[in-house]
């Protein structure tokens, strides 16, 4: 019987790594397609790559909370409820953000689950167990964070259209190189930061400076030999090169920090199935994690164009800088946010983003009742998960 529940448990996960791909590759190259930067199969093409790399490389030192702090598992005694939860709450996430794939709407993973797991909390431990100032701090994450990286990226519109009004090819370079490092740096320090402890915010600072110097040494020479002599086409190339790099940027971040949504919920059937165990936190098995890797990058490759044209350009139009400023933007949004120790989602974040650079051309280049509908479903996702996870553990238990 250990075998079957294995199985359908790395199904589910295999589901929803899946989805994940095909939903969420829209965040890292969303605005790269919709500006013309990469066609549609390369855009594709290094999503896979990089998500699959940063989940490999940096996937395996998640430690993922499995219940997320919303449930008092003190209160539960079985580890087979475990698994039974841990699969009904992939399966209801699985779904719900495959009809949002359908509908091209980009959804989050994290805010699926959630939902999911207070499902379960709800129907296992009862109302009083679960943690609902948890649950009130994500919601208004999912508020904080789009306006936070809307308003990024409406600065740095302004911004740049003032520096780059009347710019030289050398100081269009100098710019391009302080942009590369700062995206570098977050990027690392995103990664690397677990903690707010002196030592570990040191190592990860020094850590995110060191390989955003080593690795703008060859991006300068790269920029210094390829970056046309006219100003505009220089304009044109460097924003190109700089959203591709950004792209491939967020797309490792999102393989290295999404993997886990997939591959804890798993990891916490194989240890309650081996171990008899009721575990808050795990460190994410090999097989868990190669399996949560390689299905992100097919759903990426197989079905990733579903809600790229929604993000690229269905919000707003974008042209190649100012696709470059929401996907800079979102990404510095999503690391405040972290840092403030709020959950974060990288969908909620570079929908925000676009948003902003819309309205920093006027409302009227924003498409508000889409806006509406993408938040709408975020916020409909969370009870329609709970409650058909909390259904399927009331069956299955």
């Amino acid at each position: 019987m250990e075998i079957y529940w294995l199985l359908i448990g790395a199904g589910a996960a295999f589901l929803v790594a899946w989805i994940n791909g095909a939903n969420n590759a829209a965040n890292a190259i969303g605005t790269a397609v919709g500006s013309k930067a990469l066609s549609v199969k390369n855009a594709l093409w290094l999503a896979a790559l990089f998500d699959f790399t940063g989940a490999i490389l940096f996937g395996r030192f998640v430690s993922k909370t499995l219940l997320k702090g919303i449930v008092d598992t003190s209160m539960i005694s079985s580890s087979y409820v475990i698994v039974v939860g841990m699969i009904s709450a992939l399966f209801a996430t699985g779904l719900w953000v495959l009809i949002a794939t359908f509908l091209k709407i980009p959804m989050s993973i994290s805010q699926a689950i959630v939902g999911g797991v207070t499902g379960f909390g709800i129907v296992v431990v009862g109302v009083e167990y679960v943690n609902w100032a948890k649950i009130t701090e994500i919601i208004i994450s999912w508020l904080v964070l789009p306006f936070m990286s809307a308003f990024i990226a409406l600065a740095l519109y302004f911004i740049l259209v003032v520096l780059t009004r009347e710019i030289t090819r050398r100081n269009l370079i100098i710019l391009a190189l302080i942009l590369y490092f700062i995206m570098v740096f977050e990027t690392v320090l995103l990664l690397g930061i677990k903690t707010l402890k002196v030592s570990d915010i040191f190592y990860a600072l020094s850590t995110s400076i060191f390989y955003s110097v080593i690795l703008m040494i060859p991006f300068a020479i790269y920029l210094y030999w390829k970056t046309p002599v006219k100003p505009e086409e220089a304009k044109r190339f460097v924003f190109r090169i700089l959203l591709i790099a950004s792209a491939a940027a967020m797309a490792f971040s999102h393989g290295a920090n999404d993997v886990a949504n997939s591959a804890g919920p798993l990891s916490g059937v194989i240890y309650a199935v081996y171990e008899n165990a009721v575990p808050q936190t795990v460190t994410i098995p090999l097989p868990a994690l190669v399996l949560s890797a390689f299905g992100i990058a097919s759903g990426i490759l197989i079905w990733g164009y579903s809600v790229i044209e929604t993000i690229g350009e269905k919000i707003t139009p974008l042209a190649i800088d100012t696709a470059f400023i929401a996907q800079f933007s979102g990404s510095i949004a999503v690391l405040i946010v972290t840092r403030m120790g709020l959950p974060v989602s990288t969908t909620v974040s570079i929908v925000g983003a676009v948003a902003g650079v819309g309205l920093a051309r006027g409302v009227k280049n924003v498409n508000m009742r889409l806006l509406g509908k993408i938040i709408a479903a975020w916020f409909i996702g969370f009870p329609v998960v709970a409650g058909l996870t909390g259904l399927l553990v009331y069956i299955l238990t």
